[in-house]
């Protein structure tokens, strides 16, 4: 009986020291050496604009290195241009899940969501931008003009014209 509360104190104790370092967040390591080439061949083809031979050094680095957020910035970036937002939204989503307060991750995610025309997921993002800004954001100023112009308009499909029974 003696030992009861001494016990709960530990237990207490050890349980929330456990809590709080499961919440912290590790910095996110540096490129792995290996991947390093392939982020460079990845750079020059984007900059080239061939967005398939970009895509595919991107992925190979990141099979290298599949912690570095810059590379999934870079996909994200690819796959907006490919029209591809889902895509982009779930790369962008793997930087923010590695570093919540990346600005360019934020950017990104809303600006793929408004190509998706997911405008009030959109707004929430933004606000979630303009939290992590302390003072003036200039990273938010695409994602609003973007919100502010609206969803992209997607064109109808042409309905065949109903034939004429004789």
């Amino acid at each position: 009986m003696r030992f009861t509360p001494a016990s709960i104190l530990l237990a207490s104790a050890l349980a929330l020291s456990a809590s709080s370092g499961m919440s912290q967040k590790t910095a996110a390591p540096a490129t792995n050496s290996r991947a390093a080439p392939w982020v460079a061949k990845g750079a020059q083809a984007l900059a080239s604009g061939n967005l398939t031979v970009a895509r595919d050094a991107y992925e190979t680095a990141l099979l290298l290195s599949p912690q570095d957020t810059d590379i999934f910035l870079q996909l994200g970036k690819i796959a907006r241009a490919q029209k591809l937002p889902g895509k982009a939204i779930r790369y962008y989503g793997r930087v923010l899940d590695l570093d919540e307060t990346n600005q360019a991750a934020l950017q990104g995610e809303g600006l793929a969501m408004m190509d998706k025309g997911a405008t009030e997921s959109a707004r929430e993002t933004l606000a979630k931008l303009r939290a992590v800004c302390k003072s003036s954001c200039a990273s938010a100023e695409p994602l609003a003009a973007a919100i502010a112009a609206g969803a992209p308009k997607v064109a109808a499909a042409e309905t065949p014209k109903a034939t004429e029974h004789q």
